[in-house]
């Protein structure tokens, strides 16, 4: 079986489980060498060349985040502005995912080079994550309102998979821009199946029975405690309870997108805890006992 016949039948299988219900960072210091970065050979994906983008510098950091975005505008307009050629929106993208009945992966910035995707943004012990991230957008009017198309998520999941094997990135650290930027970005929003994706081994998602005995033990539901259990899972938040409320609602909108509100209850915090606990679990020892 050749290579991009392997590829699509994994993810094949892969969704047939899920189908058929059987799947249930402060500043950091610059390496001594610039970090070597392996252009990709993608095996059963098709990507094309696309327009290049001015929106792009050198890459001087290791690649260590993935981040999802939606375009908010159509195909044609969105090339256009992720050519990167307004002085005063200088942005760009590593990879466009289209929306045409079959879409197609268009590469824009090399992975060697830094896009202008994330903006002012921040996740862990990181600030400004276009040095340290892999950008890929897609085109959607508005993830919070329209759904991506099975197709879309198909190619998305192939993208993902080959940039996160490639670039060894954790599954915490596979992020909607709205994750990187509280208060500030929306996107992807409410309809990207980050669930999905999670099932077939692309980013964080809770374990149900953690959940489930998170909320038997009634969660602590203290502001300084969630605030606490955020941050450790990698949110960066403003002082005081405004700051806590758009970081609770960026939380929800990737982990619990039926309760976008901010407002602090059992199950958001049921999930939180889990999410800590599985990914960061020092972290999670640190914060537990806290009031």
């Amino acid at each position: 079986m050749n290579a991009p016949i392997r590829s699509y039948c994994r993810f094949g299988l892969a969704w047939a489980l899920i189908s058929a219900g059987f799947v249930g960072c402060s500043t950091t210091t610059k390496p001594e060498k610039k970090p070597g970065v392996v252009e990709p050979k993608f095996t059963g994906l098709v990507i094309e060349q696309g327009p290049g983008s001015l929106g792009a510098e050198p890459r001087k950091e290791p690649v260590t985040c993935l981040v999802l975005h939606h375009t908010a505008g159509s195909l044609p307009s969105s090339l256009e502005i992720l050519q990167g050629k307004d002085p005063k929106h200088k942005v760009g993208i590593h990879y466009v995912v289209t929306d045409e009945p079959k879409p197609r992966v268009i590469r824009m910035v090399p992975e060697s080079m830094a896009a202008y995707h994330a903006g002012k943004s921040a996740w862990g012990k990181l600030n400004g994550l276009n040095q340290h991230s892999i950008g890929i957008e897609i085109i959607n009017y508005d993830g919070n309102v329209y759904p991506y198309s099975d197709a879309q998520v198909a190619i998305i999941f192939a993208l993902c998979d080959e940039i996160i094997r490639r670039h060894g990135i954790k599954p915490w650290n596979v992020l909607a821009h709205s994750d990187i930027a509280v208060g500030r970005k929306v996107d992807p929003g409410l309809k990207f199946p980050w669930a999905k994706l999670a099932s077939l081994g692309i980013g964080a998602w809770p374990l149900p029975d953690e959940v489930a005995d998170n909320l038997s033990k009634k969660p602590n539901l203290s502001p300084a405690h969630v605030r606490a259990l955020l941050i450790a899972y990698g949110y960066l938040l403003e002082p005081g309870d405004v700051g806590l409320k758009l970081g609770v609602e960026a939380f929800q909108r990737h982990f619990r997108t039926s309760k976008v509100d901010g407002v602090i209850d059992a199950g958001t915090v049921a999930i939180l805890e889990s999410l800590v606990r599985r990914y960061q679990p020092k972290a999670y020892r640190e914060t537990r006992f806290k009031p």
